[in-house]
């Protein structure tokens, strides 16, 4: 068994969760995804993400490196009977298995952070050829390692993502703070300091971002 199923196995991971934690990540790809459109899962894990999307009725891929994660994957949402194609693949190397924009959509939460920087340049650069939008979630450098992640994170700032996504060749990048605020910073709320809107304190204190990029 490899050690990304064992990881997936022993955390606590249900589409009630990925529902709660990723709901600014699916949201934003609903907003930006035509109805039916087609929506590629790079890095799917256990691909509970891509079985919420297609429970709204995209046309879902779920795609992974490790034939053992998707497999574990497949046995998860089995009972669904929601209809999802699973497909083994490199995110460095996506041109060689689909056309020029061939999707609307490629989302994926927690796996750029995982790679060099010049390899996350070469996967979003792969992704912008292969797909019309790039919608991500990762963890950003306001969070601290503990021993409960996993692999080898490496925890940039947006300007720096600012900055890889560029080198990759996207031309217009929005950027969204999720929902994981500083406690401090509701304790503040209603008064939001003079008016400005939530919004504003997750993109500038939230512990994870997402990043739409066309």
């Amino acid at each position: 068994m490899s050690k990304w199923v064992k990881f997936l196995e022993k955390t606590n991971r249900n589409i009630f969760d990925q529902c709660l934690g990723r709901k600014l990540l699916i949201g934003l790809i609903i907003k930006h995804t035509p109805k039916d459109g087609r929506i590629l899962e790079a890095g799917c894990g256990t691909a509970l993400l891509s079985l919420v999307l297609a429970n709204y009725g995209f046309a879902v891929t779920a795609l992974d490196l490790s034939k053992e994660v998707l497999d574990y994957a497949q046995r998860r949402v089995f009972l669904n009977k929601i209809h999802l194609n699973f497909t083994q693949g490199n995110i460095l190397k996506l041109s060689s298995m689909y056309r020029d924009k061939y999707f609307d959509t490629i989302c994926h939460s927690g796996v750029m952070e995982h790679f060099s920087d010049n390899d996350i340049i070469l996967s979003l650069s792969e992704q912008r050829k292969v797909s019309k939008k790039v919608i991500f979630r990762i963890p950003n450098n306001r969070i601290k390692l503990t021993k409960e992640h996993f692999g080898d994170e490496r925890l940039l700032s947006n300007k720096k993502w600012v900055s890889l996504i560029k080198k990759s060749g996207f031309k217009e990048i929005r950027i969204f703070g999720d929902y994981d605020l500083p406690r401090c910073i509701y304790l503040l709320l209603p008064g939001a300091f003079f008016g400005l809107k939530l919004s504003f304190w997750r993109k500038y204190f939230s512990k994870h971002s997402v990043f739409v990029c066309k």
